[in-house]
């Protein structure tokens, strides 16, 4: 029963996946729109591959979720990811998990 509490592992990969975000991202902010959309694309595909192997290693309950979605969403704050973005990349999180 107290298995179900236990988001360790899921609060870690929300926030190295949140990393991993952030480190792809380009340092160049000059980028232009098309480039910078097409490297968010290519990071998102390894993103769901990382999230399908997560997903099939680890049960997630409601709670696990949460705690996962929450330390993606604080660390990518804690990274300064643009609002919009941040807000963005949280619903194709929860779609995905």
């Amino acid at each position: 029963m107290f298995a179900w509490f236990d988001a360790t592992r899921s609060e870690e990969f929300g926030a190295s996946l949140a990393k991993f975000f952030v480190e792809s991202l380009p340092a160049d902010k000059q980028m232009k729109d098309a480039k910078f959309a097409s490297k968010i694309e290519f990071v998102l595909k390894k993103m769901e591959t990382r999230v399908q192997a997560f997903k099939q290693s680890e049960k997630l309950n409601i709670y696990k979720t949460a705690k996962l979605a929450n330390a993606f969403k604080w660390t990518l704050k804690d990274s300064a990811v643009d609002e919009n973005l941040s807000a963005r990349l949280m619903e194709w999180l929860m779609a995905h998990l």
